[in-house]
């Protein structure tokens, strides 16, 4: 500013800020604030990629051991010693590892869950949100534009298949399903009578999270993972280590062919939302020609949209669901559009169940 302008400046009249209008521009951390509410929102963006470094750097392994400081750990982890300090700091401030404040740093509770293979492990879940949700979700505003997923983001059929080529993609990948899982599973045994059935065929299952949870709850019961060979190895040594692999097996399998017709209930975990109309009208189709029997049922686990969306966590659960598949050519439904779909399958949806979270139990069963 020049020295005629300043001077203009201070020559102008000062404006009075009513008493009310200045105390709205105060900053607060009051959660009911709207602006501290979006601060919040807006501030969470540099923790996913705290626990993806911490995951990707094997830290929490390193320290499973016992404590240990900041140059031993850059060591194990081959990194750089000051930044690994730094990371551990940020770490200790979301209480992922304690700060012993004598230069050591040791591994907290919710660390623990970062180790693989420990009940309740969110390990795949950080590493399949911080390498492939993140870099996608930086593409949202295109998607809106568009209407269709962005130039990179590989879904439908091809998305899958690529898993068959891309062995470590395709392990975080069905971790993070593992990783997701367990819980919900708990819940829909909990919320719904799965006893009643003799054999279980979980379409598209994976690894066999879900299945291994209802076999172990239901002693007499027998189950099958039907899904694309890249989870065959995985799902062997998933069922074992579950106790379940005698009354289990693996078959390779896609929920676009012919699905054996040898069970009385099809289970179908967060598979429908994967897919546009099209796609899940042919998957519906499948199932219900191998849904014959009069005792037959279908069962999908999903999050199902609300007719109004009110602020809640578990409404936020769905539309969160909703966007992320909106960047893969998926949707979370409604109640009713989970009926025109079950319909094409010549299913009827016979009951939706809440089992929290966001996520509900869709039961239909052949039209006879």
């Amino acid at each position: 500013m020049s020295d005629a302008q300043h001077i203009h400046a201070l020559s102008l009249p000062i404006r009075r800020v009513p008493v009310k209008e200045q105390q709205a521009t105060v900053p607060t951390d009051d959660p009911a604030d709207p602006r501290a509410r979006l601060v919040v929102m807006i501030n969470a963006f540099w923790q996913v990629q705290a626990l993806n470094a911490a995951v990707v750097l094997d830290l929490p392994g390193h320290l499973a051991a016992g404590p240990a400081t900041a140059d031993e750990l850059a060591q194990r982890a081959s990194a750089d010693s000051l930044a690994v300090f730094r990371l551990l700091r940020s770490l200790a401030a979301l209480d992922v590892v304690g700060d012993l404040g004598d230069g050591r740093f040791s591994l907290s509770a919710a660390g623990q869950l970062l180790l693989p293979d420990v009940p309740g492990s969110v390990r795949g879940m950080v590493l399949h949100v911080g390498n492939l949700l993140w870099p996608a979700f930086g593409q949202l505003a295109r998607c809106v534009k568009t209407g269709v997923p962005p130039p990179g983001i590989k879904h439908g059929p091809a998305g899958f298949a690529e898993l068959e080529t891309s062995p470590r993609e395709a392990a975080v990948f069905n971790q993070s399903m593992v990783d997701g899982s367990r819980k919900v599973a708990a819940r829909a045994i909990a919320a719904y009578d799965f006893s009643r059935f003799r054999k279980v065929m979980d379409v598209g299952g994976g690894y066999g999270a879900v299945l291994a949870e209802l076999l172990r709850a239901n002693p007499r019961q027998r189950g099958i993972i039907l899904d694309l060979n890249h989870c065959a190895e995985g799902a062997q040594r998933y069922l074992q280590e579950q106790g379940v692999a005698e009354r289990a097996e693996f078959r390779t399998g896609s929920f676009f062919g012919p699905i054996p017709p040898d069970a009385d209930c099809y289970l179908l975990k967060y598979i429908i939302h994967d897919w546009n109309d099209e796609y899940a009208q042919q998957i519906m189709r499948r199932v219900g020609e191998a849904a014959t029997t009069s005792n037959a049922a279908v069962v999908l686990i999903e999050r199902v949209m609300p007719q109004q969306v009110t602020v809640t966590p578990e409404h936020r659960s769905v539309v969160q669901g909703d966007l992320t598949m909106m960047l893969w050519d998926g949707k979370e439904r409604t109640e009713s559009e989970y009926r025109a779909l079950l319909d094409q399958g010549g299913l009827t949806l016979s009951r939706t169940v809440s089992i929290g979270e966001g996520f509900s139990i869709v039961e239909a069963t052949p039209v006879h």
